[in-house]
């Protein structure tokens, strides 16, 4: 961290010292919280540290948009503060841990000797941050092994990019792709609706879903799927025991 500009024995402040920190700021600013919002403003200033953003190249970037300028007014005070009181908030783990491996490359080669193999779960849910820390870190060795599927990917209003396990072969041109098709929990009736549902999105790589031999599953009857609507998460719990009981 001292190569950051950082002491040793920082803090990390999580989402309620933070949300403290930014109401402090409202008020340094004189910002009005009812046309503000400061859930929507730090959600802003959330995705722009995952899109490794600085405060500064936020602010070039809010050209034409007042909520994006007030934002980037936040950004930099928060930055301020946070660096006063030797401190990062969650964000700037992704953020600061990528600008010391960009821009120190004794502190990358050192990582890089030490983490040999990569092995990343759910690709499909990283940001770009992660992404390009990822790409840091395997880029000397080139051991790196993602697991994911494109058709999972649920995340992108908190930053997620699909993209990245998309040009994962591009990225890393000796990967080998193994696709895992065989499914062990649904009938093939529910395996082709799901199937012909998805064949719609844009941007995947494709798949051919199919029973596994010896499931449990193979051996259901493939009756019609139907669609019900519950009204919450205790509604369909009950609804589920009530099939099942029934």
């Amino acid at each position: 961290c001292e190569k950051l500009g950082f002491d040793k024995g920082f803090t990390i402040y999580d989402d309620d010292d933070s949300k403290r920190l930014v109401k402090d700021i409202y008020s340094e600013l004189d910002l009005d919280p009812k046309r503000w919002p400061i859930n929507n403003i730090r959600n802003r200033i959330s995705s722009a540290k995952n899109e490794l953003m600085t405060p500064g190249e936020f602010a070039k970037s809010a050209t034409g948009d007042p909520g994006a300028k007030v934002a980037a007014r936040v950004y930099e005070k928060l930055q301020q503060r946070l660096k006063a009181a030797n401190a990062f908030d969650f964000d700037d783990l992704l953020l600061y841990t990528h600008l010391l491996l960009k821009n120190h490359a004794d502190v990358l080669e050192a990582y890089q000797n030490r983490f040999r193999y990569l092995l990343v779960d759910e690709y499909q849910d990283t940001n770009k941050a992660q992404y390009e820390i990822t790409k840091l870190l395997a880029a000397k060795n080139q051991n790196i092994m993602v697991v994911g599927d494109d058709d999972q990917s649920i995340y992108s209003w908190r930053g997620a990019e699909i993209e990245n396990i998309l040009r994962f072969e591009k990225d890393f041109n000796d990967a080998q792709t193994i696709r895992l098709e065989r499914n062990y929990r649904s009938t093939a009736n529910i395996l082709a609706a799901a199937s012909c549902l998805i064949s719609h999105n844009d941007g995947r790589l494709g798949k051919t879903l199919k029973v596994a031999e010896n499931s449990p599953a193979q051996n259901c009857d493939n009756t019609k799927i139907k669609v019900v609507s519950n009204y919450n998460g205790e509604d369909e719990a009950r609804y589920v025991v009530d099939q099942i009981d029934y």
